[in-house]
């Protein structure tokens, strides 16, 4: 059991889609739970014990100068879809952290054999600007 995409943006275990997902909210300079570097959490303002059911940004990381990652954050990790105006702004956006996404390396599991959180994030910009391209959402199943 897994997590698939539409598009050819993301095949792996779900538990893969939350560790590329931890990986790109720290490319934002922030943490996605499971939260495991606290001392990042608070160099970013964030006082109290953080929530394990939400990630966290710098300040200048806001809806507005990000939206297409905070739609990528905010997506429920088994279902739903990203409209083609979103597949956009996150192939964009996404494109932006690919150095830091590539020096993060090869990680466990199907992210390691995908060819580390770069190639994952590679593959899902591809998938992204594939659905924009043609006007179409990308599906999670």
């Amino acid at each position: 059991m897994g997590l698939d995409t539409t598009h050819d943006a993301f095949h792996g275990a779900y538990s893969a889609f939350n560790r590329f997902r931890q990986a790109a909210c720290e490319a934002l300079g922030g943490s996605f739970p499971p939260h495991s570097n606290l001392e990042r959490l608070k160099a970013i303002g964030v006082t109290e014990e953080p929530r394990r059911d939400w990630w966290y940004v710098p300040d200048e990381v806001t809806r507005e100068t990000h939206p297409g990652m905070y739609f990528f954050l905010e997506h429920e990790d088994c279902d739903g879809i990203i409209p083609p105006e979103m597949c956009g702004l996150i192939a964009e956006e996404m494109e932006r952290l690919l150095p830091r996404l590539d020096e993060m390396g090869e990680d466990v599991g199907h992210i390691a054999a995908a060819g580390g959180i770069g190639a994952v994030a590679r593959r899902f910009i591809k998938g992204c600007r594939l659905a924009a391209k043609r006007n179409e959402k990308i599906t999670f199943h």
